[in-house]
């Protein structure tokens, strides 16, 4: 039987705050998982340093959703935004965002918009521009008026309002919301087709 004096304190890579002086255990780099951190702030801090050490190992999880985009497409049918109600479709459009910001973090060590401690109001504004170059993705009313409608629903930060941009989400925050266990793969085929690519494995 180990000693005390035997244990291995595990600490974050940053601060150096030891694990078992936290409340909860500490977070793997999404990408090496051979780093631990105490928070996302500790993790953006020392990413430029870790980033050239920074590789995927062989057994490493895959990010979600992979090669199985088009199965899900046939599935789910493709973009069904023109099926949503206007206010819907606001709220599907911020949320697959959101949840593709909270994805790119942990799957890619990429970090941006709320993640990379900014204003996500541009970041989404940008994700807006591109599913507008996506023929047939949004719906056929989009227009500039219902654009505004969308980046303003996100811009309210008060209370109650689910959609808020400044609030970020998981997977289990997206299905207890939508009561649906398939809603995050929905919105992560959304964001796909938004980017034009799936999340990647490190920067």
């Amino acid at each position: 039987m180990a000693s005390n004096s035997d244990t291995i304190l595990v600490s974050c890579a940053t601060c150096n705050t030891s694990e078992n002086s936290l409340p909860k255990p500490l977070q793997r780099c999404g990408r090496c998982l051979a780093v631990r951190y105490c928070s996302p702030e500790c993790q953006r801090i020392h990413w430029p340093t870790h980033k050239a050490l920074c590789k995927k190992p062989s057994n490493a999880p895959q990010p979600p959703m992979s090669q199985a985009g088009g199965m899900l497409d046939a599935l789910f049918g493709g973009s069904n935004l023109d099926k949503l109600t206007k206010k819907d479709c606001y709220i599907q459009l911020i949320d697959s965002y959101r949840l593709r910001v909270e994805d790119d973090y942990k799957y890619a060590c990429d970090n941006h918009g709320l993640y990379a401690g900014e204003d996500p109001r541009p970041d989404f504004a940008r994700y807006l521009d591109l599913a507008e170059t996506r023929k047939g993705l949004l719906p056929t009313w989009w227009n500039r008026d219902n654009r505004a409608a969308c980046e303003a629903m996100g811009a309210d930060g008060s209370k109650g309002n689910w959609a808020d941009l400044s609030c970020a989400v998981e997977k289990h925050d997206i299905m207890e919301h939508y009561k649906d266990n398939t809603a995050p793969m929905k919105l992560r085929v959304l964001a796909e087709k938004v980017y034009g690519q799936r999340v990647q494995g490190g920067l």
